[in-house]
């Protein structure tokens, strides 16, 4: 048995505009002027610029070719970007955000490649256009992380906050600390002033037996800002390994405290703790400690191997952080 066939465009109900080819409507008071679209439900309104989407519930306005877009109150601005999927209530996608996948309640989004989800969050776009972030939990405000996770409640991740985790409530992630895991369980007084970050990796080189302070990726763009009122405990877990011969290895654990007050970066009254956890015959002057530097305000890590050694060194580095005004 033949069923029912329709030609370029079909109107079930009570809409308002209908113009364009291939187009379906279902309800009342909706707008469709899209190609290749299909829109259901009640008062949703599609532009032409979203050709090839799907829109079905309440009050959704759409922008933006190839969408998907279900419930209520959802909101793809204008010139949206493409391949979107818009699920729950008041939920809104900013202009040129491609592929983001948003679902919850109030959440906003303004990157490419993201994942948002749970209730009012913001997960914008950062400062070089990446994205790639995934947000979750409540209250939460990205405007610049990428290539990562935030989620718990009223966190928020610095903009040079990449790869890394930010876990909690009123956590506010560090810059410059690529891969790491950042976590807090309330806050004094302002987000992120009692906070712990673990899981930075540093990693670094010598040739000789000079002292060489050593970063996250080799690079020092990725020190630890020691901020205004700060006072943090470092520890660090150090290994470095000599390349050919007998691979000779040296392992260490230093700990001490830092402080900035009033500018001025210092060093915990009783220095640097270290504990040798291995030395191997032929690494007499290898070693690893922690300094201030007070001209950037952060601390280094430093390691030193021997003259015609090429060691490559590598360290676990948390900070515990608590900043007082």
């Amino acid at each position: 048995m033949a069923g029912y066939k329709f030609g370029n465009k079909a109107n079930f109900g009570e809409n308002t505009t209908l113009s364009g080819n291939f187009q379906y409507v279902f309800g009342s008071g909706n707008t469709n002027v899209a190609d290749y679209t299909v829109v259901g439900g009640l008062s949703n309104g599609n532009a032409t610029t979203s050709e090839h989407s799907f829109v079905w519930g309440s009050g959704n306005l759409v922008s933006g070719s190839n969408t998907a877009c279900f419930g209520r109150g959802n909101i793809l601005d204008g010139s949206a970007g493409d391949f979107n999927l818009l699920v729950g209530i008041n939920n809104r996608l900013m202009e040129n955000a491609d592929y983001h996948v948003i679902g919850g309640y109030g959440n906003s989004g303004g990157c490419n490649g993201g994942l948002t989800y749970g209730a009012q969050n913001l997960n914008d776009v950062d400062k070089n256009g990446m994205g790639y972030q995934l947000v979750g939990g409540s209250g939460n405000t990205v405007s610049g992380a990428n290539y990562g996770m935030t989620t718990g409640r009223s966190n928020i991740a610095h903009e040079d906050f990449t790869h890394g985790l930010q876990i909690g409530e009123s956590g506010s992630s560090p810059g410059g600390c690529m891969g790491s895991i950042s976590t807090a369980a309330g806050a004094f007084a302002a987000k992120g002033d009692a906070q712990l970050t673990t899981h930075m990796v540093y990693r670094g080189q010598t040739t000789d037996n000079t002292s060489t302070a050593i970063y996250i990726d080799e690079s020092s763009g990725w020190a630890w800002d020691i901020a205004a009122n700060d006072s943090i405990i470092v520890k660090a877990t150090v290994i470095g390994r000599k390349a050919g011969d007998a691979g000779q290895s040296a392992a260490y654990e230093v700990i001490a405290a830092f402080k900035n007050q009033g500018g001025t970066t210092t060093i915990g009254t009783t220095g640097v703790t270290k504990r040798v956890l291995n030395e191997d015959t032929g690494t007499t002057n290898y070693d690893a400690t922690l300094a201030a530097n007070d001209t950037d305000d952060t601390f280094e890590l430093k390691v030193t191997g021997d003259t015609g050694h090429n060691v490559n060194w590598m360290a676990h580095v948390e900070v515990l952080k608590l900043n007082v005004a």
